[in-house]
């Protein structure tokens, strides 16, 4: 495996439970952003040692401008970017010729048990269907590489994540746990030495999954919010149904078309629908 792409996200890090240190308003936010980059850094560290010759990080958090470009270890290129602007936003920078990808510091998707569980954004989206199945971030983010051909090869995260991701990806992945959910915002965490042991280990195995063919396909998305204005505002652009009093549904021809529409969805009802 020469070329691997790491979406990073935070509340799925080693060491972070708290949702209100996850934003740069957080009194805390400095420690969990260097959690964060201090994770992403053994990932990179362990693929490269494991002869991997190339990894591109994208940080996915928030406006995805956590990880410091001074602090990430210096053989790894990055995305930098205002993630408003990232039209593929968690996958950005993703194509076909990365041999595997790699999630780290994910979480549950919404309305679920595990740390900090939501999806794509917290106090906007309720829940979203993919082709009729509830899935999170990770199952989303697992579809646009798999239309791709590129494998996710390892995910991190909570316990409870493990067994959500066993549901949504149907292909072999390695999951490295970084704690186990005691409520949504309490976890008991492994050492940083049982972390990085963790990390040795199913790196080494991760890197030997192989590549898929591309699976160009229709799908259906269902997206429902919270409020009744989201989907009132949402149900007046081009393509999208509404199903009910606050879902609404997009129809594409491939998996790439449906992700970016997604996105641009939720983040124009982020700026104009409140």
């Amino acid at each position: 495996m020469k070329k691997v792409y790491i979406s990073a996200d935070i509340e799925g890090i080693w060491g972070n439970s708290n949702p209100a240190y996850t934003a740069r308003s957080g009194a805390l936010y400095e420690e969990y952003r260097t959690n964060m980059i201090n994770e992403v850094n053994l990932v990179i560290d362990r693929l490269f040692q494991n002869g991997v010759m190339e990894v591109v990080v994208n940080d996915g958090h928030g406006n995805m401008d956590n990880l410091l470009p001074s602090r990430l270890d210096p053989r790894a290129s990055f995305i930098t970017s205002n993630g408003a602007y990232k039209e593929y936003g968690m996958m950005e920078g993703l194509d076909a010729s990365f041999d595997g990808v790699c999630l780290i510091g994910y979480h549950c998707r919404s309305n679920t048990h595990g740390i900090m569980a939501h999806t794509i954004w917290g106090s906007m989206i309720r829940t979203i269907a993919l082709d009729g199945m509830e899935v999170g971030e990770g199952g989303l983010n697992a579809g646009l590489a798999k239309e791709y051909g590129v494998p996710v090869i390892l995910i991190s995260g909570d316990d409870l994540l493990k067994k959500q991701m066993d549901e949504e990806i149907t292909d072999t992945f390695f999951y490295v746990e970084t704690k186990k959910v005691i409520n949504s915002q309490s976890a008991l965490c492994c050492s940083w030495d049982t972390l990085m042991k963790r990390y040795d280990f199913f790196i080494k195995q991760a890197i030997h999954v192989k590549k898929n063919k591309p699976q160009v396909k229709s799908h259906t998305l269902d997206i429902t919010f919270h409020h009744e204005r989201n989907a009132d505002f949402a149900a007046r652009m081009d393509g999208v149904c509404r199903i009910d009093s606050c879902t609404v549904r997009i129809e594409k021809e491939s998996f790439d078309a449906l992700y970016k529409y997604m996105r641009f969805i939720i983040k124009t009802c982020n700026a104009f629908a409140g």
